[in-house]
């Protein structure tokens, strides 16, 4: 029997929202608990585990000091925030996901809040499945496990990043001639996506991939596949990388300098670039000439650059093994234990590609295929990233092959004001549970 799910109201006015009443109607049992007094709302955070939802009015929130009280519990909390608003407030998703909420819904959106709601509740069973039912045995005994909550490490980094997030525009296609232009108007922009380790470890760091972006004419951002070939037909991406390169050790030093020393960004090099000596001793030279912490910066390269750009390759390879930084083969096959052999000198990072974590969500790819290369990878030191984790199908796969860290949708879209699910610690044993 499906367990009732438990929503944790906060001055949201639940029966004019007739919340439980319409997700019972769609199939999903819920019992709704409202807490308007302060000793309701202590009452009810006694016992943080209860909860598999939390909405709260969004002036309650800011007004009466929510957020430090969710803040004492958070240890002990599955359950998601999600923020409820007047139609007429400009209280913006990102601003919720700052103060750690999953979410921001205008109260008239009926139906976006429901499929919030429903969302969200699933979450908070993935984390506790995974706080409850998820533990590896080592030598010394049984290991933490960690998952993801929203919190923020935007401020201290780069202002300039703070401004408000475009959305991707899927408009009429770019030329070179317009492409140069925007360029050199400044539009190339980054994002960052948060990469979240499974396993709490003392390897683990804040990491993120830098990803570019081109923002046209009217403010919208442009995905590298609307530019980037066109980019490389004309010679160009070396200079595209250099430039990221240099931003992304900027926004890192100024992390770092504000005491996010563990923060480590991913930056991915076109094989072209690695083509070019002068580049890679350009690209070389500000990596080592970077005052940030070793083994901070990891750079992505696909598997072709082994061969088409051999050279450039190592000397970059050597760079950044002479500062400890990582490098990172973003396509590895599923069989491709021998490339790894013979380039564990080299390679400290492998990311399962996009084609891959597909095969195996829709059972094209066995799974044993999977355990054998993640492996072979750990056998010879490297970590193992699964990229486009979208929903939770993946999950219990990637867990049992012991891939030490996922990267997708599911848990944090892209964003130019580096939001971050942050890894909380948990321990595998515990009375809770969850059906």
């Amino acid at each position: 029997m499906t367990k009732v799910k438990k929503i944790l109201c906060i001055h949201p006015e639940p029966s004019e929202l007739r919340i439980s009443a319409l997700l019972n109607r769609q199939g999903l049992p819920v019992d709704l608990t409202e807490a308007s007094l302060a000793e309701a709302l202590a009452d009810a955070l006694d016992q943080p585990h209860w909860w598999d939802l939390i909405l709260c009015d969004a002036v309650a929130f800011f007004d009466q000091g929510i957020a430090t009280r969710l803040d004492v519990v958070k240890d002990g909390l599955d359950a998601s925030l999600v923020l409820l608003k007047d139609s007429a407030s400009d209280l913006a998703p990102v601003d919720g996901f700052r103060c750690g909420a999953a979410d921001v819904v205008s109260r008239d959106d009926m139906d976006h809040l429901l499929m919030v709601c429903e969302r969200e509740i699933k979450n908070a069973q993935v984390r506790k499945q995974l706080r409850h039912s998820v533990a590896y045995t080592s030598a010394a005994g049984v290991d933490r496990l960690a998952f993801a909550t929203i919190s923020d490490l935007s401020r201290p980094a780069d202002t300039r990043l703070n401004e408000s997030a475009s959305r991707h525009a899927k408009a009429d296609p770019l030329d070179l001639n317009r492409i140069r232009s925007l360029i050199d108007a400044g539009g190339l922009v980054l994002e960052y996506q948060p990469i979240i380790s499974l396993k709490a470890s003392d390897e683990h760091r804040n990491m993120f991939e830098a990803l570019v972006r081109l923002k046209d004419e009217s403010g919208c951002l442009r995905l590298p596949d609307a530019f980037l070939p066109i980019v490389i037909e004309a010679g160009l991406m070396d200079k595209i990388d250099l430039w990221i390169v240099r931003q992304t050790i900027a926004v890192l030093e100024q992390m770092q300098s504000n005491g996010a020393r563990d923060a480590t960004l991913f930056v991915n090099l076109a094989t072209e670039t690695l083509m070019s000596e002068q580049m890679v001793r350009a690209i070389g030279a500000f990596i080592s000439a970077a005052h940030i912490t070793p083994g901070s910066i990891v750079i992505e390269v696909r598997k072709s650059a082994f061969t088409q750009a051999n050279d450039g390759l190592n000397r970059l390879a050597a760079i950044l093994k002479a500062n400890r930084h990582g490098l990172l083969v973003e396509d590895p096959a599923l069989d491709d234990c021998a490339f790894l052999a013979a380039h564990r000198d080299l390679i400290t990072h492998l990311k399962l590609s996009r084609e891959t974590t597909r095969e195996l969500t829709e059972g094209l790819a066995p799974k044993n295929a999977l355990n054998t290369l993640v492996k072979c990878a750990h056998q010879k030191g490297m970590r193992v990233i699964a990229l486009a984790v979208e929903h939770t199908d993946l999950m219990p796969m990637l867990l049992a092959a012991r891939v030490n860290a996922i990267q997708g949708n599911f848990l944090s879209m892209p964003n130019r004001t580096l939001i971050y699910p942050s890894v909380r610690l948990i321990g595998s044993g515990s009375d809770f549970q969850d059906s």
